[in-house]
């Protein structure tokens, strides 16, 4: 491999030369290119191919939220933030706010509760658990589109087979009108959703636990630690980085549902489970109405922006926190 003269320091004795440091450095440079610059050119068409996917739809909505969108042709027309100014100045705005955080804290806190609780039960040693992982993890495996459908025929107001079996128990007075009651219908959708995706944070955490050395356990033993205590001090702070990504990643998948809700409700009944992410869809392709649907998505876009930037503070004030308690 040749390296040229003036990056070996030939010329350190010249006037202005760089010095001994600089001309290492640029010879250290001058050979990472030499050696990964091939690989960077063979890789760069396929990184722009990806670029380009992932950038132009979302400079194209931010022009969309921002125009006024003519169908077939997609002709647009400059009207400024007319397009936000309309939904904030919506009635039904806030409303759908509403049911949208609580459809997300819903899922989330849910799908979580039943993942760690199942990731618990699993990480014990008892025979005859891995046949049940399996089991378990079948919701996970179903179509979305699948589980929506077997959840709406078991909650089904007559035929379902949640109310006939309340009624064969004599509880009849407990089978409701699942998916017809604006009251509880976004409950119902919530446990259905959960009930498909829960097993995706039993395996996140229950890897993370199998993972965590058995010596620490048997030393905590030795000192007299119960099970609460080696479950709190051992087990909780070496789950905390998978604890927040599962968090993170339930959250992401809350706020993009929308099969489950299409499927058993469509929005209804009277809009009480219509969410954000499905407003999108019916002002996009219900009203064809493109640049309001790209402000709404602008809208959410900035909504979880702001959800992550405060979470990163307050994880950042945490650990600072910490570090300091521990100085």
């Amino acid at each position: 491999m040749t390296v040229p003269a003036a990056l070996r320091g030939v010329e350190a004795e010249r006037p202005g030369a760089p010095s001994p440091r600089a001309a290492d450095r640029a010879r250290r440079r001058w050979i990472a290119m030499q050696k990964w610059g091939r690989g960077y050119i063979l890789v760069a068409p396929a990184c722009l191919l990806i670029g380009l996917m992932m950038l132009y739809p979302v400079i194209q909505t931010l022009h969309f939220s921002v125009s006024k969108v003519q169908l077939p042709t997609f002709r647009t027309m400059f009207v400024g933030l007319d397009n936000f100014i309309r939904i904030l100045d919506d009635p039904g705005t806030w409303p759908l706010l509403q049911r949208t955080l609580i459809w997300v804290v819903g899922t989330v806190v849910l799908r979580f509760a039943l993942g760690f609780l199942a990731a618990v039960i699993f990480n014990a040693r008892v025979r005859g658990t891995v046949w049940m992982r399996v089991l378990v993890i079948l919701p996970w495996t179903i179509p979305s589109v699948v589980g929506a459908n077997l959840w709406r025929w078991i909650v089904q107001t007559d035929t379902g087979l949640l109310n006939q079996t309340l009624r064969s128990w004599g509880l009849g007075d407990l089978a409701l009108n699942w998916l017809g009651d604006p009251d509880i219908a976004i409950f119902t959708v919530i446990v259905a959703y959960s009930w498909a995706g829960f097993p995706f944070v039993m395996l996140l955490i229950l890897a993370r636990m199998q993972g965590i050395p058995n010596e620490l356990y048997e030393a905590a033993r030795v000192d007299g630690a119960s099970s609460w205590q080696m479950f709190r001090y051992i087990t909780l702070p070496l789950l905390r980085g998978v604890i927040i990504i599962a968090l993170i990643l339930e959250t992401v998948s809350g706020i993009n549902s929308f099969d489950t809700l299409v499927i058993m409700t469509g929005g209804g009944p009277a809009e009480s489970t219509r969410v954000w992410g499905l407003e999108i869809y019916k002002v996009g392709f219900g009203e064809f109405n493109l640049g309001g649907a790209s402000a709404l998505s602008v809208l959410l876009f900035i909504g979880v922006l702001s959800l992550f930037v405060v979470y990163g503070l307050v994880n950042r004030g945490v650990q600072g926190g910490r570090r300091s308690a521990e100085a």
